[in-house]
């Protein structure tokens, strides 16, 4: 089943036609006896009722004002367009008649669509903020979302590779670069938009560490990588014609430009049909370098930096992962089996 809800053409919203009133944004401001600004309206009388499709424009112009990354844009307009389509199939063209029955039953509709929870999430997220944003602009009284839960997301302990899988992945790979992006990955952790963005300057081989320019959240971060990593990477410098440091790092096969998101995840998902092994994607890899890094006896608080978490609830979910190495670590190291082993034998 698609994760993806997309309106017809028919009910999109045209979100470019709004303007700013420049000219009232001039207008000067002037203090009077009363120690108001002559000129300066309140808030209610400034504010004429805007179309929702406009509210969204509003909404997407303060996201790039505040420079949020082009992704996170991306991933408002994607959410927030079927969601301004549904309401106008019911009628709802302004942002004060949306209610918090509008949203649940939007909300079940991507259910019953079969969209998974991470999916249904989102949509409840970007309108979560889209909400917030019509509050503290004033174009609406009451915030429609605030007696709306949150859809529930299943816990399930995601997939990661073991050692066998990954030496099946390196096995299968028929270029330099593949081998090279698989342990990059598996390194470095990063995700697949971070990779995609290197430039060949971001690396420096001789110190084994890589510059992260704007992760996520505009973040800079420096991560490293071992020599296994550095050895093949340089083995596909070799299969390069020439490196310049504002050259992408990767490039793809079939246009010789850089590699994309989407064509860094066909590359793995063929890979793994090669080889044989199975929820071969960025982010597999990406959990996989946790996990392998918390087994190895990685502090979790340096983890969290170098793989550029905000917060340790997501790196938490990574350390559910590792339960399974702690009944066969007791096994091994128990108090009483490993200090007193004659009581064991009886």
């Amino acid at each position: 089943m698609n994760d993806h809800f997309e309106p017809s053409s028919a009910n999109r919203m045209n979100t470019q036609h709004f303007q700013i009133d420049l000219a009232r944004e001039r207008a000067p401001l002037v203090p009077d006896l009363s120690g108001r600004w002559r000129g300066q309206q309140t808030r209610a009388a400034q504010s004429m009722p805007l179309h929702i499709s406009q509210a969204m424009a509003t909404f997407l112009l303060d996201a790039q004002a505040r420079r949020l990354t082009a992704s996170t844009l991306s991933f408002y307009r994607y959410q927030l367009q079927p969601f301004i389509a549904f309401l106008a199939e019911h009628d709802v063209v302004w942002p004060e008649h949306i209610t918090p029955h509008h949203i649940r039953a939007y909300l079940v509709v991507l259910q019953r669509r079969g969209l998974k929870d991470n999916s249904v999430h989102a949509a409840a997220r970007a309108i979560r903020r889209f909400c917030r944003f019509l509050v503290v602009e004033g174009l609406i009284p009451i915030n429609p979302m605030q007696n709306v839960e949150m859809p529930r997301r299943a816990k399930h302990i995601l997939p990661a590779l073991d050692a066998s899988d990954v030496e099946k992945l390196l096995q299968a790979c028929t270029h330099a670069r593949d081998g090279a992006i698989v342990l990059f990955l598996l390194d470095t952790g990063c995700r697949a938009s971070e990779l995609t963005n290197l430039n060949v300057g971001d690396v420096n081989i001789d110190a084994d560490s890589v510059l992260i320019r704007e992760g996520k959240g505009r973040k800079d971060r420096e991560v490293f990588i071992g020599r296994a990593t550095a050895r093949q990477l340089v083995r596909y410098y070799r299969e390069r014609d020439q490196l310049v440091a504002d050259d992408p790092l990767w490039l793809s096969l079939t246009t010789g430009e850089r590699l994309t998101n989407s064509g860094l995840q066909l590359m793995l998902r063929r890979l793994g049909s090669r080889a044989g092994v199975p929820h071969c994607h960025p982010h597999t890899f990406r959990r996989t370098c946790a996990l392998w890094s918390l087994r190895a006896g990685m502090d979790i608080y340096r983890l969290q930096k170098l793989m550029g978490h905000s917060d340790l609830t997501m790196l938490q979910r990574y350390l559910a992962l590792a339960s399974e190495d702690l009944k066969e670590a007791h096994r091994k190291h128990g108090a009483v089996d490993s200090t007193l082993p004659r009581l064991k034998r009886h």
